[in-house]
């Protein structure tokens, strides 16, 4: 699997298996980096700050894993910006603390909570489950048809 096409390009189309590998290196990676920031900064400003440069730099690797699959789909890769976008402005709320504790959710809380649910389920069966094209289109030919 070459990781550089999958996390760096825009071009082309990979199929579901390829998606779900991107996606699980992208969360522990996430993971990782979220729970070492906690640990050694905590949930002051640096962390907070450090927290929200991770959020940015796994932004562009996500696009480009989610596009390729739209791709698949035979739908612009533009179409991941549509949950991406406002997932990355719910975590940046929710790093610097204005969606309330993880105990006590204030309004935009809640909101931010809703909008990652809704992303989460759209790209789970978007991305996730549904067949990508079978044959070529105009993204390029079928992922699939090189594993036969």
């Amino acid at each position: 699997m070459d990781l550089q096409y999958i996390f760096t390009s825009m071009d082309g189309r990979i199929n579901r298996a390829k998606w779900w590998a991107g996606i699980a290196i992208l969360g522990i990676v996430s993971i990782i980096l979220g729970v070492l920031i906690e640990v050694i900064f905590g949930a002051g400003f640096f962390g907070g700050f450090l927290a929200t440069l991770v959020a940015i730099a796994l932004f562009f690797p996500s696009y480009a894993v989610c596009a390729k699959r739209f791709h698949d789909r035979d739908k612009p890769g533009k179409m991941a910006l549509y949950g991406l976008v406002p997932s990355l402005a719910a975590s940046l709320l929710d790093g610097w603390g204005l969606t309330g504790t993880p105990e006590q959710l204030n309004g935009l809380g809640w909101l931010c909570v809703l909008i990652n649910l809704g992303v989460g389920l759209w790209f789970l069966i978007e991305l996730g489950i549904l067949k990508g094209t079978p044959g070529a289109n105009q993204y390029g030919g079928d992922p699939l048809a090189a594993l036969s």
